[in-house]
């Protein structure tokens, strides 16, 4: 479609790009300098005015206001203009619905659409009933309610299966941990190269596009190039200035990153300063206090498109950030950074305990090898006639389990 855009701020470059990978075109942008929205209409009324006019011309379908149209302004706007009015949440909950593919994505969506709708509906009957009938709220007060309670019950039910998804994913969660697998999160503000760093360290071919919320669900892939059980997930990009209904509608998908045994925190290197420092914010208030500052590392992506020193200048602002860590930058185009990248992670998970276990050959010691190797890193393994002798790297919690299995001749921590 057709968009005009409206804006307080001269900074419309985040929804622009917002409409433009929801597939629309933007025909031209009004921009308004306030502190403040009209309480009514957004826009002054002189303001509004042009925008009218520009709507007549007749090459306009969708008018988009950069910010919150509450249901009133809404009601108003459509009335006044004649045609649809969306705001900065519409455009993206169309992008989510376009996006949607798996049945929790799409769930996701519904849910966040009729709590969006909801309100709006609301205004137009109410707005409706006491245009056409004299008497405060009239006859239409039964309609509305009739079709809240409609409402109601589907996101009752919407609910109930994302949380059958959430306990479901929970278990993987549960039963990879307790196989030894370590889970590690890629996190970050939309359009910030998650699933390409993902592709490049899991050798998959998950789609890329350069459009913001490419990415809605969640996946799951094994690390290579490494001994390690490590599994990356690619989640949902962050984005600022959404509410908190919408934040619950997603908490599913959140979840694997508040759960994961390390988060890589990606931070685009071609944001200018002042926005990386507005995105860090937003991560850090979604991160923490759920995920401890020590299990984040910071990666600046696409640092092939910047000069050495501007890179380093960005590196400094988030090594100032609330993660207090020098990040690594890294390119997934020339491949710069993705070996120290991997080290980074593989020594993230590091077994802190190192065994020499001797065991006795037989039917019995076959099930404890394949324990050890299900459950630790087996560094080495010499078969002999009469002993079998392991050196093993494990967990803390699982030190009773391995010395269990067999004659311990050497233990120590070599975390």
């Amino acid at each position: 479609m057709d968009v005009l855009l409206v804006s307080l701020d001269p900074d419309v470059a985040e929804i622009s790009a917002l409409v433009r990978s929801a597939g629309h075109r933007i025909v031209e942008t009004i921009i308004q300098r306030r502190n403040h929205p009209d309480p009514r209409t957004f826009v002054g009324r002189g303001k509004l005015d042009e925008v009218r006019e520009r709507v007549a011309a007749d090459d306009v379908d969708v008018v988009v206001f950069n910010g919150e149209l509450r249901p009133t302004m809404h009601y108003v706007l459509e009335r006044d203009l004649h045609v649809e009015c969306y705001d900065r949440l519409r455009v993206l909950l169309e992008l989510f619905a376009q996006r949607a593919s798996s049945r929790e994505g799409k769930l996701q969506v519904e849910l966040a659409l009729l709590h969006y709708e909801v309100p709006l509906l609301r205004e137009w009957i109410h707005e409706g009933d006491v245009g056409e009938r004299p008497g405060f709220m009239a006859g239409g007060e039964q309609r509305v309610d009739a079709y809240y309670e409609t409402v109601k019950r589907r996101m009752k039910k919407i609910r109930d299966e994302l949380e059958s998804i959430r306990r479901e994913r929970e278990v993987r969660r549960i039963v990879r941990k307790d196989r030894g697998y370590h889970l590690v999160a890629l996190a970050g503000y939309a359009n910030a190269g998650k699933t390409s760093l993902c592709n490049a360290l899991t050798d998959e071919h998950l789609l890329v596009e350069d459009r913001m919320f490419s990415t809605l669900a969640t996946t799951t892939r094994s690390l290579t190039g490494t001994r390690r059980r490590i599994l990356l997930t690619d989640t949902i990009g962050f984005v600022d200035g959404v509410p908190f209904w919408l934040v619950e509608a997603f908490h599913a998908t959140l979840e694997e990153i508040l759960q994961a045994d390390l988060v890589l925190l990606l931070v685009d290197a071609t944001d200018s300063e002042l926005e990386i420092r507005r995105k860090v914010r937003l991560a850090a208030r979604t991160l923490f206090p759920n995920v401890p500052s020590d299990s984040v590392i910071p990666v600046l992506t696409k640092a092939d498109e910047l000069p050495p020193e501007e890179v380093a200048a960005r590196a400094r602002v988030l090594a100032d950030s609330e993660f207090h860590r020098t990040p690594l930058a890294i390119s997934v185009r020339t491949g710069r950074g993705l070996p120290e990248l991997r080290d980074l992670v593989h020594q993230a998970f590091v077994y802190p305990l190192e065994i020499h276990l001797v065991l006795v050959p037989g039917a019995e010691a076959s099930a404890h090898i394949h324990w050890l190797y299900e459950h630790t890193d087996v560094v080495s393994a010499v078969h002999g006639p009469e002993r079998i002798e392991l050196v093993v790297r494990c967990r803390i919690r699982d030190r009773e389990a391995v010395e269990r299995l067999g004659r311990v001749v050497l233990s120590r921590d070599v975390g």
